[in-house]
């Protein structure tokens, strides 16, 4: 609606120009003032306004991540409650954080962020996790279908017969085992420590249960652990090396073009740390040494262009062992995991002694499965 100024009056002829003009402009300046305000009055600024300083404030919170910080605090802070005090420490919401059961002696407890942080520690602590293929399962093991034979193509004429080819498969049945440490911890420190006991619970299992399953995923029998690569080394293709080391040069390079094309391209050599210290001055027929430092901070040293990664639980050179292994094993051995990390508070059974119990457990498997991306040096008298 259009609104009119009112019209500037004249009060004759015996007023003072001056002062009319003066007061005219004065009442002006007032309607506007009014015309302004209840313009605005009837406007949606205020609301503009409060809606900006809500979206303002919103803005102004700590980043992206809230509930997700707020759920791991929840589980550290439940943690720490059940190590120091016990199940009945914990309130309802620290229960339902820690998954916890039945058990009278204080339930098992999985704190997934908990578990997730040894995980990613045994990863970092045991080397065959970084090259070998990994899986998660949700039963006791797994079957994996294998190819037997490939199919047999042939050249035809434009008219001739067509061979009729089909393929073999076989199966190998992989399964998990239980790993499980006792962490005894004694009560005065849980109660009045002022260290971060998660830390050192963590570090503790990763540190111990990667030695177990880097041993076995080498050498394990696959009795009550997983089977070990070297446990199917008879399977692989092998290369002779003599016992006191004489023809190292040439056993590695004869290792080096045993495998097959399309695994040498993605293979990694593996030995211990003795046997590595033997062939770091080795050098080719030109000269040139056959390992090189890696290029760039962190990354792999090489043997002949392909990286080197050093397991303890590989054998010595001698007759009979394998000590150096060149393959695949993205594609030559398989991990697989069946469970996380469980954690239970034993109170009593060392309770004599003022010692609480954290007992930690987990399931894992592992097996070669395709012998032929795998081939190893073989110490002869």
């Amino acid at each position: 609606m259009t609104r009119h100024m009112p019209p500037v009056e004249f009060k004759g002829d015996d007023g003072d120009p001056v002062e009319i003009v003066t007061k005219s402009l004065e009442d002006l300046q007032k309607t506007v003032d009014e015309r302004l305000k209840e313009v605005e009055t009837k406007s949606d600024t205020a609301k503009l306004d409060e809606r900006l300083r809500k979206l303002e404030t919103k803005a102004n919170r700590p980043a992206g991540d809230g509930p997700v910080k707020q759920d791991e605090e929840i589980e550290k802070k439940a943690l720490a409650s059940f190590l120091r005090s016990g199940i009945h420490a914990l309130d309802e919401v620290e229960k339902k954080a820690l998954n916890m059961g039945s058990n009278p002696a204080g339930g098992y407890v999985v704190a997934p962020e908990f578990s997730t942080r040894i995980l990613q520690g045994i990863s970092e602590q045991s080397p065959m996790r970084t090259i070998a293929n990994i899986m998660s399962i949700g039963t006791t093991e797994v079957v994996i279908p294998k190819l037997a034979s490939n199919v047999q193509p042939g050249w035809v004429t434009e008219t001739g017969p067509r061979p009729v080819s089909e393929p073999t498969f076989d199966q190998q049945t992989i399964k998990v085992h239980e790993q499980a440490v006792i962490v005894p911890v004694s009560q005065q420190l849980l109660e009045d420590s002022f260290v971060d006991l998660e830390a050192f619970l963590r570090n503790h299992i990763a540190r111990e249960f990667a030695k177990m399953e880097a041993a076995a995923f080498v050498n394990g029998d696959g009795n009550g652990k997983p089977l070990g690569f070297l446990a199917d080394a008879a399977e692989y293709q092998a290369v002779d090396v003599e016992a006191d080391g004489s023809n190292f040069v040439d056993a590695l390079m004869a290792l080096f073009y045993a495998l097959p094309t399309e695994y040498a391209r993605r293979a990694s050599w593996v030995l211990n740390r003795k046997t590595l210290a033997s062939i770091r001055g080795l050098k080719d027929t030109n000269g040139a040494f056959i390992w090189q430092p890696g290029l760039t901070e962190g990354a792999p040293a090489s043997l002949l262009g392909r990286p080197v990664v050093e397991m303890v639980d590989m054998p010595d050179l001698a007759t009979g062992s394998f000590p150096v292994a060149f393959g695949d094993f993205q594609t030559g051995y398989q991990i697989v995991d069946r469970i996380g990390i469980q954690t239970m508070r034993d109170d009593y059974t060392g309770a004599d002694n003022g010692i609480v119990k954290i007992r930690a457990r987990r399931r894992v498997g592992g097996a070669a499965v395709m012998p032929e991306a795998i081939a190893v040096l073989r110490g002869v008298a």
